[in-house]
């Protein structure tokens, strides 16, 4: 070879070197996550527990992965719609659900039709966080304690209705009426702020409601809480009784949580991604603080814990539709 040829062909092999590396390097950033706005998908509308919680992620969330995270609001059908959305969306991390107990719930009984394997079809991300319930009624109504409440709905049989705008609301309520022996009509809602806004109308009597939504209600006067379902009293209604303190027996303990997860097959570097980040965020001491003021307390898991949760989870509930004969909706 001439030296002009072998000056040729070292050009020729140095420019395919760079070309390749280019293209490379242009292909990991390509692959690389996230690169771009990430949808947050809450299972019901504004201004319910799973909005705030989620509006309380996504600030930081947004600032440590370099892009945008929406809040995306899909009520109704007892957390379904939103689910089978995440169910049915590109497994490649760019649209996750804040699911609800509901996640598991609903196919081991609350519901007659579910089009979703919560095993199946859902990548486990983390645990996020839990509540519990308080049995409100509007400031305005005569029943100042629980016992008067029940007095009345003896007295009325079938005349009281109760709200539901979550799992919890329908749960409870249930529970409520075959606990004291009484006949309450079950009106259903798609999220729990508007359930609380017909409570405050006066057209339905009672509800449980998360303490998320309850509690600023309950600081401005507007409703009265009487019951705490979580087992010790909450810091933020000191002053009501728990189900075990009121003597009301038939109740199961049933706490509310959140859980992040995504269409089955998301690649493990989007999960571990996710959730390193919001393991990260719930662990930081004012976004834990922000969240007890409301009563939510963050509890961010692997995302192996989170799918030995989601199992105990549905095989619990299992057991609570069978020993409660909970009919589906």
């Amino acid at each position: 070879m001439t030296p002009h040829l072998a000056r040729t062909a070292h050009h020729l092999a140095r420019c395919f070197t760079i070309a390749l590396l280019m293209g490379m390097a242009s292909l990991a950033a390509q692959a690389q996550y996230p690169n771009k706005p990430i949808r947050l998908v809450a299972p019901f509308g504004p201004g319910s527990a799973s909005d705030t919680l989620l509006r309380t992620i996504a600030e930081p969330l947004g600032t440590a992965l370099g892009q945008s995270v929406v809040v995306d609001n899909k009520p109704g059908a007892m957390t379904v719609l939103a689910v089978e959305h995440v169910a049915k969306s590109a497994p490649d991390g760019y649209t996750v659900v804040a699911a609800t107990n509901s996640i598991v719930a609903n196919p081991a009984g609350v519901l007659r039709s579910v089009n979703y394997d919560p095993f199946r079809d859902f990548t486990p991300i983390t645990r996020l966080a839990g509540t519990s319930y308080v049995l409100v009624v509007a400031a305005d109504q005569p029943w100042k304690t629980l016992d008067e409440l029940i007095a009345h709905a003896r007295a009325n049989p079938g005349k009281l209705n109760y709200a539901s705008g979550n799992l919890g609301g329908v749960l409870y309520g249930g529970m409520l009426q075959r606990s004291i022996g009484v006949d309450m009509v079950h009106v259903p809602y798609k999220s729990t702020p508007p359930a609380l806004l017909e409570l405050l109308a006066g057209r339905v009597h009672l509800m449980f409601t998360d303490l998320v939504t309850a509690s600023g209600q309950v600081k401005a006067g507007k409703v009265r809480a009487l019951l705490a379902t979580a087992t010790q009293r909450t810091a933020l209604f000191p002053d009501v009784p728990t189900i075990a303190e009121s003597g009301i027996k038939g109740f199961a303990n049933m706490p509310a949580w959140w859980a992040l997860y995504g269409p089955a097959g998301m690649p493990s570097e989007a999960v571990e991604r996710l959730n390193r980040e919001i393991t990260a965020i719930l662990q930081r001491p004012d976004i834990r603080s922000r969240l007890l003021a409301m009563g939510i307390d963050a509890v961010p898991s692997s995302p192996q814990g989170l799918a030995d949760f989601t199992r105990e989870q549905s095989q619990s509930y299992v057991r609570l539709i069978k020993e409660f004969n909970i009919q589906p909706e």
